[in-house]
């Protein structure tokens, strides 16, 4: 929306009143193109400038060349860029409350999961058979070089010994 607003809707009203201008000079500064990196929300409060004074002189636009059905056009094109604008933002705000919420309950994940490490070690510490095996269990898929648990590395059971390599 942003691309046919700028290039081809916004173009044809400057251009038309470049050729107005030669009655009306003040019609050349009302009428100049946005830099084509200028922000979105600034190129929405151009567009809106542009549409504001072309509605002003409509009857001399219209006279050297402006379509009838621009002013229209370029007014949906604006409302639609601010929609598509207004949901981006919205999108944001919910992605960023997503990720906080995520993180919340990651962390509370965790400290489930180390209550359970704790009963299981207070439980069954002694035996060297269930701890290697709830060592085991501890290891599941996930990012590469997780970090040590509190006693060592991770799933590793305390007082078993590792024959050498």
């Amino acid at each position: 929306m942003r691309r046919a607003l700028q290039t081809k809707l916004l173009r044809y009203l400057a251009g038309v009143a470049a050729v107005a201008a030669k009655e009306n000079a003040e019609l050349a500064a009302q009428f100049r193109l946005p830099h084509p990196d200028t922000p979105h929300q600034a190129l929405v409060t151009i567009a809106r400038g542009m549409l504001e004074h072309a509605t002003a002189q409509k009857g001399l636009l219209v006279s050297r060349g402006m379509s009838e059905t621009l002013l229209d056009d370029v007014a949906a094109a604006v409302a639609e860029l601010e929609q598509t604008l207004e949901a981006t933002r919205a999108g944001r705000r919910d992605h960023v409350g997503a990720s906080t919420d995520l993180e919340a309950i990651t962390a509370e994940i965790g400290e489930q999961v180390r209550l359970l490490d704790g009963l299981v070690r207070y439980r069954f510490g002694d035996n060297a058979e269930l701890m290697g095996a709830w060592g085991s269990a501890r290891n599941v898929v996930g990012p590469v070089g997780s970090k040590p648990g509190p006693e060592g590395g991770a799933g590793e059971a305390p007082g078993v010994v590792k024959p050498a390599a």
